[in-house]
Order: structure tokens, then C-alpha cells, then sequence
């Protein structure tokens, strides 16, 4: 797994961890040094002398977190409990994103009462899960094809935010496009597994104004914290 230039700075490092300790040492690396740093949280891992502390970092207007393990004077990237088996960096990665997840869902769910940008299926009477989600990403395809299953039990809005290249802007426009004129579900969903199939090469551009719309969509939910597809918002909660 590559580790990001944040977690490279640390290796082998030992100093006083101190919040304002990590703050300036990170601030050292020359990559960093125009970056707004924080450190949100800081949690004894039980059963050690360890701490698990959330760094934040804001560079160029985008936001992203790294997890750190210190005891006294020591930071590192990971603590592995060898009775236990755990790995405390996805033990702790996994209750961040929980965490990334309930905040985004909060703030999306504000904005997604009034988005328009959407291909919308199923039974309006039933409760409705909004999905974010990207033609070139695989698990966003394996979601796809169960979609089938899904509207058994839920309508589901679709919200195309691609998080891969041009190409996949341009399927996802296509796809809002074309959706429009689909006369059933089982139509709106041909076109969407037609771009979403992987093999796919041609296909008529669309126009730069409507890849430039998918453009902002993604945009105005990153903004926001969408950090990856498929993310699925039940609207009941």
C-alpha cells in the first residue's frame, strides 16, 4: 500500500509529540510548509501507552486526514497488537471514515434536497437511498449490477461524480442525457450499464457544457466531503 507524502515525512522520526510538535515538524517538509495543519483528536488505544491522533490538513483549498500512533516521544505510522492480530492503522482508518461518512451524509443530505443533477429509479412510495457513483469505477459497476434487487425494497436516486478521467465526466453527462428521454426504469437502466461497461470505446462526445455541469456536481460534493464511490445516503436517516 502506497503511504501518502504526509505519513513518508515521519519514518523513523522521534521527537516530543507534543500537538504543536507534530504541527511544526510536518510544517518542515517542504511540500507541507504552505499547509494548514491541525490536530483534531487524540485517543488512548486501549491496552497500550499509545495514542492515536487525527491530523488534518488543508492544502489549496482540499482537505484530507492521517492517522499517527505516538508514545512519549515516538510517532509512527502503525502499532500492531500481535495477540490480537490488529493492525491499530485500519482499526483506526476504519472508524475515521465511519466518522468522514456520517459528517458527509449530514451536509450532503442539505444539498441533495435540491439537486437536479440525478437519474432516478424505482417506486417513489418506497424509501429513498441516494447513490454517488463513478461508470469507471468497479465497485460502482458491481453496485450497478444488483441495482435490480435494490429497487425490490427502494427508489434510488443516482448521482454521477466521477472521480476517474475525462472519459468518465463524459459517460456520466451521456448518461444524464439520454436518461432523460428513457421511457421506463428498465430503459434508464440499458444506458447506464451501456457506460458503465468497461469495454466500452466509442461513443459521441458530448458537449462541453454538459461535461462542464458533472464537473461542478463533483465538485460541489467534494467540497463537501465525498471521498469516494459508491457512497450510499439512506435519506431516511
Amino acid at each position: 500500500m502506497k503511504k501518502s507524502l504526509a505519513l513518508l515525512t515521519l519514518a523513523s522520526s522521534l521527537f516530543a509529540a507534543s500537538n504543536e510538535e507534530i504541527i511544526n515538524f510536518f510544517k518542515k517538509n517542504p511540500n507541507l510548509s504552505n499547509a494548514n495543519i491541525s490536530v483534531s483528536s487524540r485517543e488512548k488505544i486501549p491496552d497500550t501507552n499509545f495514542e492515536a491522533v487525527i491530523v488534518n490538513f488543508e492544502i489549496s483549498g482540499k482537505n484530507f486526514q492521517e492517522i499517527v500512533f505516538t508514545q512519549d516521544n515516538i510517532i509512527t505510522t502503525e502499532v500492531i497488537d500481535v495477540k490480537k492480530g490488529e493492525f491499530y492503522s485500519q482499526v483506526y482508518q476504519a472508524k475515521l471514515i465511519e466518522k468522514q461518512q456520517a459528517e458527509f451524509s449530514k451536509k450532503a443530505l442539505v444539498e441533495l434536497k435540491k439537486e437536479k443533477m440525478f437519474v432516478s429509479l424505482g417506486d417513489k412510495n418506497k424509501p429513498l437511498l441516494y447513490v454517488f457513483s463513478d461508470p469507471e469505477c468497479p465497485y460502482c459497476r458491481m453496485h450497478l449490477d444488483k441495482i435490480e434487487e435494490t429497487l425490490k425494497t427502494h427508489q434510488v436516486k443516482f448521482i454521477l461524480t466521477p472521480i476517474h478521467d475525462t472519459s468518465a465526466f463524459e459517460k456520466s453527462a451521456l448518461i444524464y442525457k439520454e436518461s432523460k428521454n428513457a421511457k421506463d426504469d428498465a430503459q434508464k437502466i440499458a444506458i447506464m450499464k451501456k457506460y458503465y461497461d468497461k469495454d466500452i470505446k466509442d461513443y459521441k462526445k458530448p458537449s462541453e457544457a454538459e461535461v462542464k455541469a458533472v464537473r461542478e456536481t463533483f465538485a460541489k460534493y467534494s467540497k463537501l466531503g465525498l471521498r469516494a464511490v459508491p457512497t450510499i445516503i439512506n435519506a431516511q436517516k
